[in-house]
């Protein structure tokens, strides 16, 4: 928007408009004018300078007469024109428009000195500041490196390297100062890696500062809501490793963030649609992970009746159809949970809960031994 800004009212309109014809104008208008209603203010307020500089171009705004097709294209083109025209805020915009291009020079703001020097408006729509910012901080821990020695780092190490190898004694081997600043250099560097290092412990841990278990809940298949919260605020409560859902979207759902009791800001989630649960399950499984369905078949095997594995893969089933024939054939293990009633079914997320509860107690047992 800002080019096409700059080519039309700026300061290469003359040579834009020199050839132009009223077709190409008006196909230029038909890009333009769904951008009357962007939801971005910075492109809003270029197109409406852009459709009142056009439109007389290719329209007789003073004319109202007229009865074809054509004309009554033109009509609405005179009308949106009309309302720019009239309207005062419209009217305060544009005049602020039209002051950013007269004093827009773009073959400056191109090139490299342009792009640091350039000031951004209150959006920051015009030039990424944090890119500038970041291109500044750059060059100027480069300059402090070259200046602040008379030789970068490498240059420093090597020279050390050798005299510390040969030469007389008092000569080559650096002082005790020298030796301090040196180590003081590369420093830095391993407190980069502790940090990183620090990073991923802390990942094995989750907010209430509990170790999280080796438990993955994956409740791609599974698509209410209200059972998605569920099943995030208790794999929190228990500390699942994460939560895998079919859209990580849902968790910024009103419902989901009732429902879950603020579980969404502690506990990691993943996306996993159900096309690409396959690939997914088989991923995990070369990760050491056991694949346990919660399903009812034929050789499923009761809940309180399972040992659970270290590292599980809990996949649970759709609401009504359970857990789909082609994902069955990569789970190791089902399981089903014993019932005394005449319903034969739980909801998901009721099963599930009952599920981690067991496994979440058999390592509790293990972890006692």
């Amino acid at each position: 928007m800002i080019i096409g800004g700059n080519l039309t009212v700026g300061s290469y309109s003359n040579d834009f408009f020199h050839s132009k014809s009223d077709k190409k104008i008006k196909e230029i208008l038909c890009g333009v004018l769904p951008w009357l209603s962007s939801t971005q203010g910075f492109s809003r307020a270029i197109a409406q300078l852009l459709v009142y500089k056009l439109i007389p171009l290719v329209v007789d705004v003073e004319n109202n007469s007229g009865g074809g097709a054509i004309e009554k294209d033109d009509a609405v083109l005179r009308s949106v024109y009309l309302f720019l025209q009239q309207n005062q805020d419209m009217s305060r915009v544009r005049v602020k428009q039209q002051s950013f291009f007269d004093s827009y020079d773009v073959d400056t703001a191109c090139q490299f000195e342009g792009l640091l020097a350039f000031e951004v408006d209150d959006g920051d729509e015009a030039s990424p500041v944090h890119m500038v910012d970041a291109i500044k901080e750059c060059l100027a821990d480069v300059y402090k490196e070259v200046h602040d020695e008379d030789a970068p780092e490498w240059k420093q190490m090597e020279d050390l390297l050798i005299s510390a190898e040969g030469g007389n004694q008092d000569e080559s081997v650096p002082e005790n100062d020298e030796l301090v600043n040196f180590q003081r250099k590369i420093l830095p560097v391993d407190a980069l890696d502790l940090r990183i290092q620090s990073l991923h412990e802390n990942k094995k841990f989750n907010a209430a500062g509990n170790k999280k278990q080796g438990l993955i809940v994956c409740a791609t298949l599974v698509d209410k809501v209200p059972n998605l919260a569920g099943l995030a605020r208790t794999a929190e409560i228990f500390a699942a490793e994460t939560l895998v859902l079919p859209n990580t979207l849902v968790k910024k759902q009103d419902d989901f963030k009732s429902i879950s009791a603020s579980a969404n800001d502690w506990i990691d989630m993943e996306e996993c649609k159900e096309e690409n649960l396959l690939v997914w399950l088989h991923k995990k499984k070369t990760e050491g992970y056991t694949i346990v369905g919660l399903e009812q078949t034929s050789s499923s095997k009761c809940l309180t009746r399972f040992n659970f594995p270290d590292k599980v893969v809990l996949l649970l089933g759709k609401e009504k159809e359970g857990i789909p024939v082609e994902f069955l054939s990569a789970v190791d293990q089902c399981i089903e949970i014993p019932q005394l009633g005449i319903i034969r079914s739980l909801n998901v997320h009721v099963s599930g809960a009952l599920t981690i509860w067991e496994y979440t107690s058999q390592m509790m047992k293990r972890s006692k031994r």
